[in-house]
């Protein structure tokens, strides 16, 4: 069975809401932004009169993992309901009303120490209470936690939203056909920005597939635009130089634009890592601490091989050949035109402003943002580069 669009599972929790809050209510999934609509459908439908206590339990940590200080000051930690005494204020009868709920964000680790005993609390709560779990994903292993959760959902009470899918499932159908811009479309018309499906796509192709950040958009252009029911769907060339154009960018096409003299594309690849990040092979957003360095090695090396290639031409030695001598296997033409566009002082002076970003970092702190900035200008305008004797330490 097809597994139901975030968009869809986002209606079913509203009509059970709408119903009136379950004992038990788990939110999971990998798209983060649906989550979040999600629990604040369910924290909207606690009633006014109960007492609601949220928990944020990003700092839980997984069950056998104890910081070594604590071994010997509790090696016997407490387990069972005196490990969340939290669950015993839904058996009803609080100190300030006789309902409670409790609601617990970001839960995988809770989840994996506590979820045997919230399994076995849950035929102990009141009339009225209940517990919302939220996490990207639940551990299902042990068998009673999966025979608990295998209840839930039956029950109608587990939502999970994954993400959109960009294409149609039957591929002869195009883009347009997609859940996500057929999503943007209907979310653009409820702001009263109509959208063509054409123009969805147009955001999707230049802003991101984020919902967060296509939502945002949104409402840029209804700020632009007013909001409008009765307008017109707008068309892709409505949209032309009014979206902020966010998109993914690497040290790699930041050191192409540098090396290629594109001012304006090497700042917007700057921008877009710090803003976004970079993903790794795997696909995983790069932690922002090495964001830095991976993009002055990689342009200290892009330069590097570019004066190398510089010099050897300024020497004799003919353009085809200049790839094979500078050891450059890849990109051969792109690497020619480099070399042939930028002459040894240029390049130079590129190295020298670069050095003197890291040091900047190293002594100063200044962000590596605005040192990168720096660059752009050093390369770019021609300003001299402060020597290292230079620089208050």
């Amino acid at each position: 069975m097809a597994v139901p669009s975030p968009q869809d599972v986002l209606q079913q929790l509203g009509r059970l809401a709408a119903r009136g809050l379950p004992p038990v209510t788990l939110v999971t999934g990998s798209n983060d932004f649906f989550r979040s609509e999600a629990m604040d459908a369910l924290l909207g439908a606690v009633p006014a009169e109960a007492e609601l206590r949220v928990i944020d339990a990003v700092d839980v940590r997984a069950r056998g993992e104890r910081k070594e200080e604590e071994a010997d000051e509790d090696p016997d930690p407490a387990v069972g309901l005196a490990a969340v005494p939290e669950l015993a204020d839904l058996r009803g009868g609080g100190l300030f009303a006789r309902t409670a709920f409790l609601v617990v964000r970001r839960a995988k680790n809770w989840w994996g120490r506590h979820a045997e005993t919230v399994a076995q609390e849950v035929s102990r709560f009141g009339e009225g209470c209940g517990i919302v779990i939220e996490a990207p994903k639940l551990d299902k292993r042990k068998r009673a936690v999966a025979a608990f959760y295998k209840q839930c959902a039956k029950d109608g009470a587990v939502f999970e939203f994954r993400d959109f899918y960009e294409l149609p499932y039957d591929r002869s159908r195009g883009p347009l056909e997609g859940e996500l811009v057929k999503w943007v479309v209907m979310r653009a018309r409820k702001l009263g920005v109509a959208l063509s499906p054409k123009a969805g796509w147009m955001l999707v192709a230049l802003v991101g597939k984020q919902p967060a950040e296509l939502v945002a958009e949104l409402g840029r252009l209804r700020d632009q635009f007013g909001a409008d029911g009765k307008r017109p769907p707008l068309q892709p060339d409505d949209l032309r130089g009014r979206l902020s154009v966010g998109f993914e960018s690497t040290p790699f096409d930041f050191a192409e634009a540098v090396l290629a003299g594109k001012r304006r594309d090497a700042l917007a690849s700057l921008r877009a890592m710090f803003a976004r990040g970079v993903r790794g092979k795997d696909g995983r957003a790069m932690d922002s601490g090495g964001l830095f360095p991976f993009t002055t090695n990689w342009l200290h090396k892009s330069l590097a091989n570019a004066y190398e290639g510089r010099t050897l031409l300024d020497e004799g030695v003919s353009p085809g050949d200049l790839p094979a001598r500078a050891g450059v296997r890849g990109f051969a033409d792109r690497f020619v035109s480099e070399v042939q566009r930028n002459d040894r002082d240029q390049l130079r002076r590129g190295l020298l402003a670069l050095q003197h970003c890291q040091r900047m970092l190293r002594h100063q702190g200044e962000s590596p943002e605005w040192l990168l900035e720096r660059f752009l200008s050093h390369w770019f305008d021609g300003t001299p580069v402060p020597q290292a004797q230079d620089i208050e330490l």
